[in-house]
């Protein structure tokens, strides 16, 4: 794996250039990235031996990133709310699920009727009913360990994009050095619903809920609004 500045010079050499995505799909934006620097993880060391998070994205882009995952506490939230707010699989018929988006400044509708929100406290972060009914949560120690772990010191590298002769072409001529996470920014912007949190229950042959992955997720944009700290390094 490569170092913090041979990440940099290798970013500058194919910086203002048109490059053929390697992949087709909207993941190529980050495949080729990682293929023309050379590394085949998602982070790098800092000359302090922390790891950096690399973060690619189309300029003015309309997608969204995960921050990160972490399943609501205590375990059981997940059965609680398949249990009450499930609908069925068109896939696989007969297959409770529960895939809802929830922000924190409105109530979300499952099934036609407004049900489910973030409810933001002093401590924590629940999710709740419009009967104030609550089905566990995420302390802020959880959520800033789990931010902090994955997204201590980012890199991310915006890039124009084009179609040319029917494939995407990529032109990264912006790169910004991302640090100091604000847990108060992330606060509120989960309070103002720019940070969702997707719900994605599943359950096995048995009935039991499983977990697909509650995400934390951000407009791609918007994410170096959760750092106090930004350097522009191309």
């Amino acid at each position: 794996m490569e170092d913090f500045n041979e990440i940099i010079y290798r970013l500058n050499k194919i910086s203002n250039k048109w490059i053929p995505s390697h992949r087709r799909s909207d993941t190529g934006i980050g495949k080729t990235l990682e293929d023309l620097l050379g590394i085949k993880e998602n982070n790098f060391p800092w000359s302090d031996g922390e790891d950096v998070e690399i973060k690619s994205i189309r300029k003015n882009s309309s997608s969204m990133i995960s921050l990160f995952t972490k399943t609501p506490s205590p375990a059981s939230s997940i059965k609680m709310l398949l249990d009450e707010y499930v609908y069925y699989s068109d896939e696989n018929p007969g297959v409770k699920i529960l895939y809802v988006d929830l922000y924190g400044n409105r109530y979300t509708t499952i099934n036609g009727v407004p049900s489910l929100m973030l409810k933001v406290t002093p401590n924590k972060i629940n999710i709740m009913n419009l009967d104030k009914k609550v089905y566990g949560g995420w302390s802020y120690e959880a959520l800033r360990s789990s931010f902090e772990s994955k997204l201590g010191r980012v890199l991310l590298v915006k890039a124009d994009s084009r179609f040319k002769d029917g494939r995407e072409e990529f032109n990264y001529n912006e790169a910004w050095v991302l640090e100091g996470f604000s847990f108060n920014r992330f606060i509120k912007m989960i309070k103002k619903g720019i940070i969702k949190v997707e719900i994605r229950i599943g359950s096995y042959p048995n009935g039991s809920p499983h977990d697909h992955g509650t995400g934390f997720r951000i407009l791609e944009r918007n994410l170096q609004d959760c750092f106090l700290y930004r350097k522009r390094i191309i």
